[in-house]
């Protein structure tokens, strides 16, 4: 199991560590102190704060899109029941009027507002804080490293020095906000065509003979196939399908090789070691963390998770064109914490 969460950690690590300069619509994610700080291929940014290493602990987003007229949304989410009443900045209480909208589910609390006035007015007590304290207890917020995260999200808007700025606001109007840049189309199809049981099973044996040097390098346990990691097989299109491999499994989670494999019997299967191209660095996956394919779709999924609660990790899906996966989408958080298991900022979304 270590072996594993170290594998997937060094991964996440590895593609995804995207501070420095970035291009119009490269994604990026940087980490001030206790705050990390997302932005897309569409330039939608979200800033979040929560305590390093904490489980079900409170957090909180700062989300905005790219824009002149992009508003921007203020979450804290509260893992047990609190009131509006019941923030404090370093010990002040916080005056969370009406623009403030409050939702339970189960012990769990979120309030959240979009209203202009609101959010400025948020920002302004907290900036100068250490930590947002949370209801009667000693649950907190860390605030160090807010205001270079915020920062951060307007230098990457074209928000400097602007009226819509959260941090540096200026005098330059928002109609000088450059737009959004434009998401990548990426079609979704159904694969309607089928293996049989002894086409997939040739499939298979094709890859794995053909795979062993991968599997050799990427020290790929033996006897990892179960009911949650299986040797599966799926039909791309005529010609095509691909093939997962079981390679390394865990106590809450495994991962495998994947084949591109010509259904003629003759190519040799190609690896699937896809690249996730951020921050001008392109590094390959070498095993996917628990793959599926949708038929209905034709998308390839990978979710892994940096400790079993889930509250850190890596998601991407590709999409089969026809004649290749294309990146589709990549969810990432790097630092495990926060009230919401699963919920990792957006680093790359097609439409």
């Amino acid at each position: 199991m270590k072996h594993l969460h170290k594998r997937l950690m060094a991964l996440l690590l590895a593609s995804l560590a995207l501070g420095g300069a970035a291009n119009a619509a490269d994604p990026s994610y940087d980490r001030y102190k206790s705050w990390l700080i997302a932005c897309d291929n569409g330039l939608t940014c979200e800033a979040k704060g929560f305590k390093n290493g904490v489980i079900s602990s409170p957090d909180m987003h700062v989300h905005r899109a790219a824009g002149p007229d992009a508003v921007t949304e203020v979450t804290i989410g509260v893992p047990f029941p609190v009131g509006l009443n019941d923030f404090r900045a370093d010990g002040i209480s916080l005056d969370l009027g009406p623009a403030w909208q409050l939702s339970r589910d189960e012990d769990a609390t979120t309030i959240s507002t979009s209203n202009p006035a609101a959010v400025m007015e948020l920002l302004s007590d907290l900036r100068n804080a250490a930590q947002l304290e949370v209801g009667a207890g000693n649950a907190v917020i860390p605030l160090d490293g807010i205001v270079a995260a915020l920062l951060h999200m307007d230098d990457r808007q074209d928000r400097l020095g602007n009226v819509t700025a959260l941090i540096t606001r200026g005098t330059a109007p928002a109609s000088s906000v450059a737009a959004a840049p434009a998401l990548p189309i990426l079609a979704r199809r159904k694969i309607d065509i089928a293996l049989s049981d002894e086409e997939g099973q040739r499939l298979i044996l094709q890859a794995k003979n053909s795979g062993k040097a991968v599997f050799e390098a990427e020290e790929c346990q033996g006897n990892t196939s179960g009911e949650d990691l299986k040797e599966e097989a799926y039909p791309l299109d005529a010609d095509h399908a691909l093939v997962f491999i079981p390679c390394i499994i865990g106590a809450y989670q495994g991962s495998s090789l994947a084949f591109i494999v010509p259904r003629n019997g003759n190519d040799a299967p190609v690896p699937f070691q896809p690249k996730l191209p951020f921050g001008g660095d392109e590094t390959e996956l070498k095993i996917l963390t628990e793959p599926g394919f949708d038929m209905n779709t034709g998308a390839l999924r990978m979710a892994g998770r940096g400790r079993a609660v889930g509250d850190c990790g890596l998601t991407a899906e590709w999409v089969w064109d026809g004649m290749q996966f294309q990146l589709a989408e990549v969810s990432y958080q790097g630092t495990c914490g926060g009230s919401q298991l699963g919920d990792w900022p957006t680093l790359f979304r097609t439409r």
